[in-house]
């Protein structure tokens, strides 16, 4: 079981995206933890709105004051309401949220039926719930979990398998609401350099993106649409133009966002080649083959051909690390006319081509690289967490010094050595 735990500040919307569930018959509620219940003994929006608005203390200092957070079990798992609402109480009380006031939606609009939970992350004196390594508490609460009630354990899900994202049908109508979730939710989690790669992701959800460009007394606009499709790419339905579902899916947003990615994606550059070349190494001798091995290596691979059957494009895609690499971003021997070329004749593999591609020794220091790049990166946000943190509670005062790398680590090497100090004690 996952749990994907998130703050707002919006428990307008925390609540309406799950009653909206509920309106539709898609989701119903489990269980209403300290909040009031009219006479029919149900819950409206409107009512557990202002009930949990209430209960918010006119003074606090917590920004984002909303928790949400949705637990997942494994899809295989058939798990009753009762056993659903006794993880909910359980998990709730022992990260520290027993006593708010919190709401349980089950929501059944997909295959895998999971829980969303919403409640409050200060107290009525306004004083916040303990957040601290509240991603560290949740795996253990959640590995507790599974063990107590005999789940299927977390290591066995991938994040894949959590994506709340379903592909689009146009036969269930509103279209565009469902566009706009699919995008939502991609655009969340994925990070990627070209419309291509944006493409190859969405091939999944039955949905594509184009490029238009027009003109309009005598000055060019660029802008983006977006098309369902069906299981084989073929378009079935009228494009509907980005400024029609919302903010953050149209050109400017997706154009900054696809700068933004080309920094993020550099550490993984090393990784996602080294796997495709371990996986051609292998000699696969069809397409389908090479998908297969490519999915023992965590990667999706979307191959785009012309009416002649030449291969023009290749995507590999990562779903766990959410990122989308077209073949040449992975460097010249990985463009889409060296696969193209490979599978005209199979017996002919250039990637074995040490002087081409290189050892695989040197290929495993370079991922060794990557990885501790990646670590450090992931270290610098925990000190950057914990100083902000820090700094929310009132336990760390500036000290006129700019630097907050520097700050951060001077926080942490006197953690270490009170440490030591109370360890030479004992």
């Amino acid at each position: 079981m996952i749990a994907k735990i998130s703050a707002t500040e919006n428990l307008g919307g925390a609540l309406g995206y799950n009653f909206k569930k509920v309106e539709k018959e898609e989701a119903s509620i489990l269980l209403a933890q300290g909040l009031y219940q009219n006479k029919e003994e149900t819950y409206t929006m409107a009512e557990v709105f202002a009930d949990m608005e209430a209960l918010i203390p006119k003074k606090y200092r917590t920004k984002k004051v909303v928790f949400h957070c949705s637990l997942n079990p494994h899809p295989d798992e058939k798990l009753s309401d009762e056993r659903l609402t006794q993880i909910a109480k359980e998990y709730m009380e022992t990260l520290g949220y027993g006593k708010q006031p919190y709401i349980v939606f089950k929501h059944n609009d997909i295959a895998r039926e999971h829980i969303h939970i919403v409640s409050l992350r200060v107290d009525g004196e306004g004083k916040k719930i303990n957040d601290r390594f509240e991603k560290r508490r949740s795996k253990q609460i959640t590995d507790t979990l599974e063990r107590k009630f005999g789940l299927i354990p977390s290591s066995k899900v991938t994040d894949r398998e959590i994506e709340e994202v379903s592909k689009i049908d146009i036969t269930k109508g509103n279209i565009k609401e469902q566009v706009s979730e699919t995008l939502r939710s991609v655009l969340k989690h994925y990070k990627f350099c070209s419309l291509g790669e944006l493409n190859a992701i969405l091939t999944v959800y039955n949905l594509t993106v184009e490029e238009i460009k027009t003109e309009f007394r005598g000055k060019k606009y660029n802008g983006l649409v977006y098309v369902p499709t069906n299981d084989k790419g073929g378009k079935i339905s009228t494009p509907i133009h980005a400024s029609n579902i919302g903010r953050g899916v149209g050109y400017t947003a997706i154009q900054n966002r696809m700068q933004k990615s080309k920094q993020a994606i550099k550490p993984l550059i090393s990784i996602i080649r080294y796997r495709v070349l371990q996986t051609m190494r292998t000699s696969p001798q069809t397409e389908e083959e090479l998908r297969q091995r490519l999915e023992e290596q965590g990667l999706r691979v979307v191959i785009r051909k012309n009416d002649n059957g030449r291969i023009y494009g290749i995507t590999f895609i990562d779903d766990e690390q959410g990122v989308a690499f077209n073949g040449s971003r992975l460097g010249k021997g990985y463009a889409a006319n060296v696969f193209n070329g490979y599978f005209f004749n199979p017996t002919n593999n250039p990637f074995l081509d040490e002087a081409l591609y290189g050892s695989l020794s040197v290929r495993l220091e370079q991922i060794d690289k990557a990885q501790a790049l990646l670590q450090s990166m992931e270290d610098e946000d925990n000190l950057v967490d914990e100083l902000i943190e820090d700094i929310a509670d009132g336990s760390f005062l500036p000290t006129g010094n700019d630097d907050w790398k520097e700050a951060a680590w001077q926080r942490k090497l006197r953690k270490q050595s009170k440490v030591k100090l109370r360890q030479r004690k004992h």
